[in-house]
């Protein structure tokens, strides 16, 4: 789902092609391929701005698009979105403590 003109957003087709477990790349757990035939026409792919664009696969949120490939945006790579709440989770709790911490 992205916004690619006007202010409304869009379902598009896309194509997971690959998945990673590994955590050396936690932002790269999937290699995507938009297959979309508008998406393709408006954009050809993935362009600036579509960072943060949530992949929905079967009426769930599985992740977001985080990079472009760039000799090919048509492809780029996506984030699991449980990396994501797992980060959101490691921030807020570090800003917990910091904000309990007493003052120096």
């Amino acid at each position: 789902m992205t916004t690619v003109s006007g202010q409304k957003p869009q379902l598009f087709d896309a194509c997971i092609e690959k998945i990673s477990l590994s955590q050396d790349e936690p932002t790269k757990n999937m290699v995507l391929r938009i297959t979309d035939p508008d998406l393709l026409e408006l954009s050809g792919g993935i362009v600036q701005g579509m960072s943060g664009s949530p992949i929905i696969q079967d009426g769930m949120l599985v992740g977001a698009v985080t990079h472009v490939f760039v000799n090919d945006p048509t492809r780029g790579y996506g984030i699991f979105a449980e990396n994501m709440d797992n980060t959101l989770l490691t921030v807020a709790a570090a800003s917990q403590s910091r904000a309990a911490a007493p003052a120096a």
